[in-house]
């Protein structure tokens, strides 16, 4: 029972109460508002809810199920915790005070080459780093320093894809759900990724409704929980032929639009539907 309560009552609660004062309290005050794909006004941030209704989840699991907790992992380490935290909250810094011309990686960095000052994005993806370097660290061991460094490469480059997927409702979570459910498959299950299934059941509700966005904090968030259990359980030559494929993706999604790739290509199966028929 309190299983339940930990994975699945107590994030459901944390969002069903707290979205929709959270969406209230920063359309009133006109905070963390930005353009969605549409033009139209949206609240950002929402990886901040997920996050608490994380740590409510994790508490209580550390607390009341360490003797009868079925996984033998009732909750992820304190360190783990902290970069999850991290890594959402730098995500909503540069949701609330980042600039929204620089696009992409490049565009942060040509910022930094024509000496304009250094971009809320600089400081989040390097600190994105040294949080995924840390905790890699904490987790192989600070002596085996080439792997710990290649796994904080490695968790800063996962975490940003969720970033680039984040241009519509929902996108970026269906990659979250589809990849942990194939990932618990292999592995077995881990309470963490339980609670946040939870948390987005509900969250999706009003993401769908275009009420809130997760923005980069909750983009962050979503890589940074799957990269931590990937860098755990996947070796380092899969690791490093994954990183490739992540080198190549943000290349390909800066330079091209995945939304118009994917729209296009509906719109072409589509027409051949129709022409088809005709």
């Amino acid at each position: 029972m309190e299983i339940i309560i930990g994975i699945v009552l107590i994030p459901v609660l944390t969002v069903y109460f707290l979205t929709p004062y959270y969406i209230e309290i920063h359309e009133r005050k006109a905070r963390a508002i930005t353009l969605n794909y549409e033009g139209k006004r949206v609240v950002t941030t929402g990886g901040v809810i997920l996050l608490t209704a994380l740590v409510f989840s994790n508490v209580f699991l550390y607390f009341r199920s360490q003797n009868f907790y079925p996984f033998h992992q009732p909750s992820v380490s304190w360190f783990a915790l902290i970069y999850f935290a991290g890594v959402t909250l730098l995500g909503a810094v540069d949701d609330i005070r980042g600039e929204k011309k620089c696009k992409g990686f490049s565009g942060h960095l040509n910022k930094l080459w024509r000496r304009e000052g250094i971009s809320t994005g600089i400081y989040k993806a390097a600190g994105g780093g040294l949080l995924g370097a840390a905790l890699s660290a904490y987790v192989v061991g600070i002596s085996a320093w080439p792997e710990w460094i290649f796994k904080g490469l490695f968790l800063a480059l996962f975490s940003n894809i969720f970033n680039l997927l984040d241009t519509r409702p929902a996108r970026a979570t269906k990659v979250f759900l589809v990849l942990s459910l194939v990932l618990m498959l292999i592995k077995g299950p881990f309470p963490v990724l339980f609670s946040l299934w939870s948390a987005l059941y509900v969250y999706l509700f009003w993401e769908m409704k275009k009420s809130i966005m997760l923005g980069d904090a909750g983009a962050y968030l979503l890589g940074g929980v799957l990269g931590y259990y990937l860098i755990l359980n996947l070796s380092l030559g899969l690791l490093i032929a994954i990183s490739f494929m992540l080198i190549f993706l943000h290349w390909y999604l800066e330079k091209f639009s995945l939304s118009r790739l994917l729209e296009e290509k509906v719109l072409f199966y589509r027409l051949n539907r129709t022409n088809g028929r005709g």
